[in-house]
């Protein structure tokens, strides 16, 4: 291990540590400081005095942290293709990443090193965000060369067939194609987006003591403003907490709309010879690249917003663990907000023979209308019209109405379900559809299947019914209510195919 030739990366990366340092503060540890965030506005009363002393601290803590961990961060490429990582304070820690188990190698510039031409060089290793390996602060030039290093043995490593078709790739004279989105169109995306939304529903636990402060601090004062305003007119109170509602909602809004403009400003998206190339970003102009042999799915899906908008969004999925919850953004290919002509522009790239349109797809079958609609639209209703006619509160009518309502929804979410195989160039393709209001449709080759799984409850077997599962690299598709014989039929074909086919899945 002497012999090997350890590398300490620019003192300039210092800025990197610190940077990245302070995000995951924001990121993890905000919220789990959230309540004592709360009781300090609320309770404390000096409160200039002590928020600066745990400014400087957390500061000083943080600019110490950063250089040991500076001190500590050393690297090696090795003879043997791995890529070795010494890095820690408190907890020392040796990454080896061979090679043959980077999926991406991917270039971000971020904002403050482009005055000084420096990048991080980022190894994704498929399926675990632990084994990212990040060079932070090398020169652009070394970075492309370690890009090329790791492509190039990856090349050399496949199995004959495949390295063939990554030979051809390379020497195809395939025009290049190109998609980009104004910031205008990335806007939309924030407001197609519910990032904020759950960021703002995190504060659930403790919004008593939220609106105790905003009662005291504000709302009191805006129904003191609308008395004098207003008069008698509305009720003051009420319409002083309709404007902090709507001001909370106005302030989550343009906070979705930041966050999708930060990741994906100025979206430019190439496409040439099977392999995507992604540039977006706004304080961090991250590069992404992906091999379309490496795409596990694709989801093509426009929720109520997007659905106003006449908008998509479509998703490239790679290899990752835990399902989709746990993929990393960094190994997803997003094009945020597509319009329709884009998204059949986008098809011809990944699946030409692909038009939804044309598809003709199988439904479940009657039995999971009955039963959701027994369980989520009667039950409730009858709960509700039972609790109004107790309460004398309510009358009976708007029970009804609320029966009208879910029974609406449930029957989009009944008819939204469907499924069609489909064959090109020898090729078998599964596509996948769902939703209620919104609509998701989940397109993969069938032999990139990992497994599957049928689920079938006593009544079900009763009625000669399965639900059955089928496991991605990346995700898993969910189909319920097929006639057995229907289901076993679509879990033997998805299996020979998996089995039957002999090229790679990553």
């Amino acid at each position: 291990m002497d012999k090997l030739n350890w590398q300490r990366v620019s003192p300039w990366a210092l800025v990197y540590f610190i940077v990245h340092f302070a995000f995951r503060f924001v990121k993890d540890g905000v919220f789990n400081l959230l309540p004592i965030m709360i009781v300090f506005v609320t309770q404390v009363e000096n409160k200039l005095f002590w928020g600066q002393i745990a400014i400087a601290v957390a500061v000083v803590a943080l600019l110490i942290y950063s250089f040991a961990y500076y001190l500590n961060f050393r690297f090696c490429i090795t003879d043997e293709h791995d890529i070795l990582l010494n890095k820690g304070v408190f907890k020392k820690e040796r990454l080896t990443l061979n090679f043959l188990r980077v999926q991406n190698v991917n270039i971000a510039e971020p904002f403050y090193f482009k005055p000084l031409s420096l990048v991080n060089c980022i190894f994704d290793a498929a399926g675990s965000t632990s084994q990212e390996a990040v060079l932070p602060g090398v020169t652009t030039q070394y970075a492309e060369q370690l890009r090329e290093q790791v492509l190039a043995y990856k090349a050399t490593q496949q199995q004959q067939a495949y390295a063939k078709q990554q030979t051809d790739d390379l020497e195809s004279t395939e025009p290049q194609q190109c998609l980009t989105l104004s910031n205008k169109e990335v806007a939309k995306f924030g407001l197609m987006s519910n990032m904020a939304i759950l960021a703002l529903a995190a504060l659930a636990p403790i919004m008593n003591v939220v609106f105790e402060f905003l009662e005291t601090a504000v709302i009191n004062r805006l129904e003191s403003f609308y008395q004098q305003q207003v008069g008698i007119l509305v009720d003051a109170a009420a319409l002083a907490v309709f404007s902090i509602l709507v001001l909370i909602v106005l302030i989550a809004v343009l906070l979705s709309v930041l966050m999708s403009l930060i990741r994906f400003y100025n979206y430019q998206l190439y496409f040439q010879a099977g392999k995507f190339k992604r540039i977006a970003g706004l304080l961090e102009r991250h590069q992404l690249s992906v091999s379309l042999d490496k795409v596990q799915s694709i989801t093509i899906k426009q929720n109520l917003i997007a659905r106003l908008l006449k908008r998509y969004t479509v998703q490239c999925f790679q290899a990752s663990s835990g399902g989709f919850a746990a993929a990393k953004s960094k190994q997803s290919l997003v094009m945020p907000v597509l319009d329709t002509e884009q998204v059949n522009q986008v098809c011809q790239w990944l699946y030409p023979w692909l038009d939804l349109k044309t598809l003709n797809f199988k439904g479940v079958e009657k039995a999971l209308l009955i039963k959701n609609w027994l369980f989520y639209a009667l039950l409730p209703s009858l709960v509700f019209a039972v609790l109004s006619v107790l309460g004398d509160m309510l009358t009976p009518v708007y029970a009804l109405l609320s029966l009208l309502l879910l029974s609406g929804l449930v029957y989009l979410s009944y008819s939204r379900y469907g499924y069609h195989f489909y064959q090109h160039e020898g090729r078998f393709y599964g596509v996948f559809r769902s939703g209620m209001v919104s609509v998701q449709y989940r397109v993969f080759e069938l032999y990139k299947a990992q497994s599957t799984r049928s689920i079938s409850t006593y009544f079900m077997r009763k009625g000669g019914l399965k639900s059955l599962s089928i496991q991605l690299a990346s995700d898993t598709v969910y189909l319920p209510y097929l006639k057995t014989a229907q289901a076993n039929e679509v879990i033997d074909f998805t299996l020979y195919q998996a089995e039957f086919e002999q090229r790679s899945w990553m």
